[in-house]
């Protein structure tokens, strides 16, 4: 049985993994109750403690305006951490498997953004995220980086968009008003697990790809699928991503496409699974 190290195992894409990955796999958790990730001399020691086949990071410091606003953690975080575990993925000849972002990328395609095209972030936290692809593809022999957008799925953290959105729902908000000029393609987490799942079992060729549910939507456009698929009464408003306070430059139109591997099913069916499943396990 294979043993994978997961770095971030209570985000969405962690929780997705251990959910997917629970049967065959030996898997070591960590996350912010027991692991300090810029505390490079523990993930060192971790690392060598254990033969592990396979290193998940799904770590990162992530917020536009946060990596804004906090630049030092970004790099230590977005580059330097990623660095390090490509570094050791060298060293201790395991798999590492990365998570990067559609943020790498300006708004001036206007069309779908896919492995060929050449990033050219915004921002620190697209800047920081691209200097981590770069290290892990300069440093490790045995990776896998996969590129990918806006995340819907399950978390107890309410840090990202839907979750935002959701607990402002929960709260008792009736009117919320979301950005139609940010388009993105929104994935499930559970997909892109599945997706790792086949790419570990069929050994497919390291490199960089883009993981993606198929299609391009804005963020006001998602909320208002999510609100028809779970009956909810309540009134989705259209803005401008301008109306609310930022910082940072904003990544407006990012969505993925893949020109390496088969995009995932379309959005709007990974979103009503992911809104029946919120019904059927009374999230919402």
């Amino acid at each position: 049985m294979k043993k994978i190290l997961l770095l971030g195992d209570t985000g969405k894409l962690g929780t997705a993994i251990k959910e997917v990955f629970k049967d065959g796999f030996s898997i070591c958790g960590k996350n912010t109750s027991n692991f300090n990730a810029v505390d490079f001399n523990l993930l060192s020691s971790l690392i060598e403690s254990d033969k592990f086949d396979i290193v998940i990071n799904t770590i990162a410091f992530i917020g536009i305006d946060q990596c804004e606003n906090d630049n030092k953690t970004a790099y230590i975080l977005n580059s330097l951490y990623p660095k390090k575990l490509a570094e050791l993925s060298k060293k201790n000849d395991f798999t590492l498997v990365h998570f990067s972002t559609d943020a790498v990328f300006d708004n001036f395609k206007m069309d779908f953004y896919n492995e060929k095209d050449i990033p050219s972030p915004l921002n620190i936290y697209g800047a920081t995220k691209y200097l981590g692809d770069c290290f892990i593809q300069a440093y490790s022999k045995k990776y896998y980086i996969f590129r990918i957008p806006i995340l819907f799925g399950f978390t107890k953290k309410k840090e990202q968009f839907v979750e935002k959105m959701l607990l402002k729902i929960e709260n008792g908000a009736k009117i919320i008003k979301v950005a139609d000029d940010i388009i993105s393609s929104p994935t499930y987490s559970i997909d892109i697990a599945y997706k790792l799942l086949s790419f570990l079992n069929n050994n497919e060729n390291f490199g960089l790809y883009h993981i993606a549910n198929k299609g391009s939507v804005s963020l006001h456009e998602i909320m208002k699928n999510i609100i028809k698929n779970l009956n909810l009464d309540i009134d989705i408003q259209p803005a401008s991503y301008k109306d609310f306070p930022f910082v940072a430059i904003k990544n407006t139109y990012t969505p993925l496409n893949s020109i390496k591997t088969s995009l995932l099913r379309h959005w709007e069916d990974a979103l009503f699974d992911y809104c029946e499943r919120l019904k059927k396990e009374k999230l919402i």
